[in-house]
């Protein structure tokens, strides 16, 4: 029992990261949609459709939207309000066009770079700086996971290990006579591998469904960032429960293997 509820409070942190980086994918890609638009600004003399034409043979784009001086008067107000062009007899904003760039940071820089020289193309409004922080900030997130994952791995190991050591203790007489017995080593050793299993296995699940059943109880007080969804649970769930699975039957076979080597 000891064993398996440090198994679980271990693994329960494992867990949490698992739905908390879920719920990062989500809101990133969810930005990634808000953001992934390059907008190119043009001049009053320009012709649109030309405009259009050349950025979609630059960027291969196929999703290409034209805004329209209405739309980016109703735009500017959506986001500033509309005291700053209540004052102006005429609408100042220029005709624009958005564009969808999907790639890499550098992707989207060299695209924005080529897209600078189409003439009529006054400024251009592109989201790859931030784009190259999101990635940069999912790589490090990424990293410490896994670093967190090899760190949990080897507590639950040294856990279960410890426990089917003193299985080994207080069962020695209970070997010998199975040995006297003829009992192959594989029939000696799987039932102590099999109880590193259970533990592991039975730590996953009460890592997983503890702190689930707090977090469905919490979101009703706690004003949570993103809504929670069943299926990050379940994936975090399946996932906590292989690897304390796993690093249990590795800590009970490393174990009697050793001791019968």
């Amino acid at each position: 029992m000891a064993s398996t509820w440090s198994t679980a409070l271990a693994c329960s942190l494992l867990f949490l990261f698992l739905c908390a980086a879920q719920g990062w994918i989500s809101w990133s890609r969810a930005e990634r949609d808000r953001q992934g638009w390059v907008e190119l600004f043009l001049a009053d003399s320009a012709r649109t459709d030309d405009i259009v034409d050349q950025a979609r043979s630059v960027s291969g784009s196929r999703e290409i939207r034209v805004v329209d001086k209405a739309r980016a008067k109703e735009r500017f107000v959506e986001r500033f309000g509309p005291e700053m062009l209540q004052a102006l007899d005429s609408n100042p904003l220029p005709v624009s066009v958005r564009l969808r760039v999907d790639g890499s940071p550098q992707r989207v820089a060299d695209i924005v770079s080529r897209l600078q020289t189409i003439p009529g193309v006054e400024s251009i409004d592109s989201p790859h700086g931030e784009l190259e922080d999101l990635d940069r900030f999912q790589t490090w997130v990424a990293r410490a996971g896994l670093l967190a994952a090899l760190v949990l791995f080897g507590v639950v190991f040294g856990v279960v290990r410890n426990s089917v050591q003193l299985s080994l203790t207080g069962r020695g007489r209970l070997i010998d006579n199975m040995r006297i017995l003829g009992a192959s080593r594989w029939q000696i050793e799987a039932p102590f591998v099999i109880e590193g299993l259970i533990q592991g296995l039975l730590g996953g699940v009460l890592a997983s469904v503890i702190p689930w059943i707090a977090l469905w109880t919490a979101r009703t007080v706690l004003p949570l960032p993103l809504a929670l969804d069943v299926a990050w649970g379940l994936r975090a769930g399946a996932v906590t429960t292989l690897f304390a699975a796993l690093a249990g039957a590795g800590g009970g076979w490393w174990t009697v293997r050793r001791a019968f080597r």
